[in-house]
């Protein structure tokens, strides 16, 4: 009879007991791993895009310099063909001259590539994950697609060139080229401003036109190597700057306390009559998915106990008028992040949806600057006529005095019966900022590899401009003009088209700043837009400071040139 009451108490018991849970987790669900994760899509996402441009501005300088080998075998090339040799034949020898050192170059890089830049941006990671060494074995797929690129470029150039030659008759062919014939330039159509230059000043024009393709070329080289190194600075701000604008301007308080749901004191007021603290504020935050047109997105409702008091805590500001708004009763304040993926505008009608299947469908009433996780801002009234029911607040959110000891504060809340931890912004701030950062080093490794890519495409294309005018120079030295004014002859060309190619550069650093910077970006974070000032002044530097060694290590190549070469005759 004890034993039946025993077990009939037991089973009132049971059946009292709230209803069990059952959660199910993997090692991939730890913050550790996600965050690993996310990292990993943003090199993935930047692998992405820096290529294209290297490979493009490479394929550009390789251009060039086939096309300019291939007019120095002009005379070669007629030879062959009045031989008898034929079209493909000819094009054979200089498409096996040319890829031998392509594939070389490419095996050889791709050998160094393989190894040094997978370390420089694991080891940078190391700093923050407890991870194994790197494993960097040759990929023979990427190789593939790497050398098949380079072949597929230098093939190319060698080929149109050779075929552009092959045209003419093997007369024409066997005579060396001609230089392009002076041509009126536009500006002498604009005769106050022609009118105004110096006689050094037009002569320059006129060269820097009469030579078409090469100025083009270099001015498109300059800027892309410009808008490299610029989007590189860029990049690196815009990574930098989220720490400080989402935990010191969008996030106005200093500590968040989590409340325990056992006790029911009020934990507001008891955390805010500690010294130290200024004040306080009650929210619940709870996960939910936000959906709109079919797509969805996890997202924190954040539900303040005082909307008035939400300002003094969190900045709402309108991201695209810029002032502040206020959560409106029967609509919700969203963040600028997750409008973006969902294409949520304001005024639209979204669904929140909780993991017990609750949910319900609001209008939008604003949509805020925020640049780290999704969040969703509603009243409490709103919250309770969506969902029924009072809201409890699990989290206290602090704002404390400046001289106030936090260590010691900490210790006397938690030792509460109302809280259960505690955790400081800059603490937060500090963890999130050292994820990001992270990035640097390889923002560094693009910024170099970019400012390497400048000085090649200058000093390629200046040493091309004078193999093309050996006999002007020589000239100009039979005239009488010094080392230095024959230098400074060609410096000015140089000087102008950098010129030209830094401001063109500029534009194009802002367009593919802003392309990268979308496109590096993960669902979570929103990167800062706007171009950082020293972006401008150090990509233009550097850019400058390249044309500066080059036309240095120039002006010995021009001391080099005989006088006799201006008694060469083209016949």
């Amino acid at each position: 009879k004890r034993s039946r009451i025993e077990l009939e108490a037991a089973q009132a018991k049971l059946d009292s007991a709230p209803e069990v849970r059952i959660y199910d987790f993997s090692r991939f669900s730890s913050s550790d791993y996600a965050s690993y994760a996310d990292d990993s899509e943003k090199i993935d996402a930047i692998s992405k895009v820096f290529p294209v441009f290297f490979v493009f501005i490479a394929a550009l300088v390789c251009l060039t310099t086939m096309t300019r080998m291939v007019d120095e075998k002009r005379i070669e090339i007629g030879t062959y063909k009045a031989m008898g040799y034929s079209t493909g034949k000819i094009i054979a020898k200089y498409l096996i001259y040319a890829l031998v050192p392509t594939v070389s170059g490419a095996l050889a890089g791709m050998a160094i590539g393989f190894r040094i830049f997978p370390s420089i941006i694991y080891n940078a990671y190391k700093i923050i994950y407890n991870m194994p060494s790197i494993s960097t074995p040759f990929r023979m797929d990427y190789a593939m697609w790497c050398l098949l690129t380079a072949v597929v470029c230098i093939g190319a150039a060698v080929t149109a060139s050779c075929y552009t030659a092959l045209k003419a008759q093997p007369a024409e062919l066997m005579r060396p080229k001609s230089p392009p014939i002076g041509k009126r330039v536009f500006l002498e159509r604009l005769p106050k401003i022609w009118s105004r230059l110096g006689f050094l000043t037009k002569v320059t024009v006129r060269n820097l036109l009469r030579y078409k393709k090469r100025f083009v070329m270099t001015i498109v080289g300059v800027a892309g190597c410009c808008a490299l190194i610029m989007t590189g600075f860029g990049i690196k701000h815009s990574i930098s700057e989220i720490a400080d604008l989402q935990f010191n301007e969008i996030f106005r308080y200093d500590a968040v306390a989590v409340i325990n749901g056992d006790c029911e004191g009020d934990a507001g007021k008891t955390v805010g009559g500690f010294e130290g603290v200024k004040d306080v504020l009650q929210i619940s935050e709870n996960d939910c998915v936000l959906t709109f047109g079919g797509k969805s997105e996890a997202a924190a409702l954040i539900v303040p106990e005082d909307t008035d008091k939400l300002k003094s805590f969190v900045s709402l500001r309108d991201c695209a008028a810029g002032g502040e708004v206020f959560v409106e009763e029967n609509a919700v304040v969203i963040t600028e992040k997750v409008s973006q993926l969902l294409s949520i505008s304001k005024g639209d009608r979204v669904t929140i949806g909780f993991a017990d299947g609750t949910e319900a469908s609001v209008r939008v009433s604003a949509i805020v600057e925020n640049y780290a996780m999704h969040y969703i801002y509603i009243s409490p009234s709103t919250y309770e006529s969506l969902f029924g029911g009072g809201q409890r607040y699990n989290q206290v959110l602090l704002q404390l005095e400046e001289n106030a000891d936090r260590t010691a504060l900490s210790e006397k809340i938690i030792e509460t019966d109302e809280i259960l931890g505690m955790l400081f912004m800059a603490d937060k701030a500090e963890s999130f900022f050292s994820s990001i950062e992270s990035l640097n080093a390889i923002v560094w490794l693009l910024i170099i590899c970019a400012a390497l890519l400048a000085f090649i495409v200058l000093y390629n294309l200046a040493n091309i401009n004078i193999n093309e005018r050996v006999r002007e120079i020589a000239t100009l030295k039979v005239l009488g003009f010094y080392d230095g004014e024959t230098s400074a002859y060609i410096y000015r060309e140089n000087i102008l088209t950098t010129v030209i190619g830094i401001v063109i550069g500029w534009g194009a650093g802002l367009v593919l700043h802003r392309f990268v910077i979308r496109t590096a970006e993960i669902d979570v974070v929103m990167f800062a837009r706007e171009m950082v000032w020293y972006g401008y002044l150090l990509s233009a530097l550097l850019t400058v400071a390249f044309t500066v060694i080059v036309n240095a290590a120039l002006h010995f190549r021009l001391k080099k040139v005989d006088m006799v070469e201006s008694l060469k005759s083209i016949e």
